[in-house]
């Protein structure tokens, strides 16, 4: 239980971190993303030149829409980016490897990481610099539901995302599929059922995030994504008594399915 309470405490810290967006910014406006970029030479690593801050806008204008349509929803407000060189991240954001969406939903804030080179995200087959992760997070919260449970709130982050990790492939920083990282995990015998991943918080991120997105992108696929939608913000102890008023299927019916599927895959 303390370990449990130790790993949301540290989610929650990130999640609810109060960054420093002190200036000075480069602001540029796009039609839902404003991205607030430091000016170059601002510090010793890299800030984004006008080609990659019109690259970042066009891929985050596409993650919106793309989130949309996956999500049957209709975010169309306008998302503040704060993008923090890599030397100053660590101190500014919490983190220099990535970044973090804002769970209030009146601000509607990330606040990332810029890396000078993007990566390959094989899934939509594009290069992106943010990916997809952190805005989930802000259309759910701000159309879905509260962010109440890691198995919702990263299980969703991560079956749109589809990614986990970076590799280099043949000289290419390539994101990690989760579904290729699932074929790994199975065959060390490291599968893990959905009632662990409901109720089992102290999971390490490596191993979690992939086979929690799986798992929801199969449910998806499986119920409707307008179903599990009615989930999304329950808190832990109703979601499997809902499960089955919303599916018409019992939650430990659908861990023998989904178990089954993976052995079979």
């Amino acid at each position: 239980m303390k370990q449990i309470l130790v790993l949301l405490f540290l989610f929650f810290t990130l999640t609810s971190w109060k960054a420093d967006t002190a200036g000075p910014w480069v602001i540029t406006e796009g039609k839902r993303v404003t991205l607030y970029s430091r000016p170059v030479g601002y510090s010793k690593a890299d800030s984004p030149d006008s080609i990659a801050i019109q690259s970042i806008i066009r891929e985050q204008e596409h993650v919106i829409d793309h989130i949309n349509q996956r999500l049957n929803t209709s975010f169309d407000t306008k998302v503040k980016v704060f993008l923090f060189n890599r030397d100053e991240a660590k101190e500014k954001i919490g983190t220099n490897g990535g970044g973090f969406a804002s769970l209030n939903k009146s601000k509607r804030h990330i606040y990332f990481t810029f890396h000078e080179k993007p990566f390959l995200n094989t899934g939509l087959n594009q290069y992106d610099y943010l990916g997809v992760h952190e805005m989930v997070h802000i259309i759910t919260i701000n159309q879905i539901g509260n962010l109440r449970t890691r198995f919702f709130g990263e299980g969703y982050a991560n079956a749109l995302d589809g990614n986990y990790g970076v590799e280099n492939v043949n000289g290419i920083l390539t994101r990690k599929r989760n579904d290729s990282t699932l074929i790994k995990i199975k065959a060390n015998g490291k599968l893990l059922k959905p009632s662990v991943l409901l109720y089992n918080d102290s999971i390490p991120e490596s191993e979690y995030y992939p086979q929690i997105g799986c798992l929801i992108n199969w449910m998806f696929e499986k119920y409707g994504v307008d179903k599990i939608n009615l989930l999304y913000d329950l808190k832990r102890d109703k979601i499997e008594k809902a499960f089955q008023r919303v599916t018409g299927v019992r939650f430990k019916d659908m861990e023998t399915a989904y178990m089954e599927f993976l052995r079979n895959k």
